[in-house]
């Protein structure tokens, strides 16, 4: 059924409504893909016996996502029954959003302690960071609260107020998937703190 996507390989799954989860693909059939659990048991929310989701998951050449209709199956697993072709997303369309998270960034003969203005599975924007040059490569450690991820990048824009872009260099594996997990969390505690906001 799906070419692009693997055994192990590791999703992001977004149901109707706006739930999320990180799973990795268990098999994959002409009619079906099985989801099994990173961590805990996958589970529908609210005693669901069925919902819409989308799973998305990254390729050689960007970003792909499935469409279809995810139901429960034996021992914590999922499974998704598909709708469509899969859609194809370029990586420069990742999410950003804004975050200050502590983060040490390492260029030839620079080194400096400093802080994220935003951030998405692509790269971040930080500050202050004006010993930074255009096209440095570094390496940085992000610190996301219980996690901290490493990785190398490269500089790709700066501001005059001293702010600097770093795009990620194939960032990968572990720290992929607990930065995507920020994100997601993240995204949610900017709508929920959206909606709560009185109306006048």
């Amino acid at each position: 059924m799906e070419v692009l996507l693997e055994t192990d390989q590791p999703v992001d799954v977004t149901l109707d409504g706006g739930w999320q989860l990180t799973a990795r693909v268990a098999s994959v059939g002409r009619e079906h893909v099985d989801l099994g659990p990173v961590g805990e048991p996958l589970l529908l929310p609210a005693a669901l016996r069925w919902c819409g989701a989308t799973i998305s998951w990254k390729t050689r050449i960007g970003a792909a996502h499935r469409r279809g209709v995810l139901v429960g199956g034996p021992e914590g697993t999922l499974r998704l029954h598909p709708i469509g072709d899969p859609l194809k997303v370029q990586r420069r369309e990742f999410v950003r959003v804004p975050a200050e998270l502590s983060t040490a960034v390492i260029a030839p003969d620079k080194r400096l302690t400093t802080r994220t203005l935003d951030v998405s599975v692509g790269g971040m924007l930080v500050a202050p960071a004006d010993t930074l040059t255009l096209d440095d490569t570094v390496r940085f450690a992000l610190d996301l609260g219980t996690i901290t991820i490493a990785g190398d990048g490269r500089v790709v824009r700066g501001t005059s107020e001293g702010a600097r872009g770093i795009l990620f260099a194939d960032l990968q594996g572990r720290a992929e998937r607990q930065l995507s997990h920020y994100v997601a969390q993240r995204q949610r505690e900017l709508i929920a703190g959206a909606q709560a906001r009185p109306t006048r």
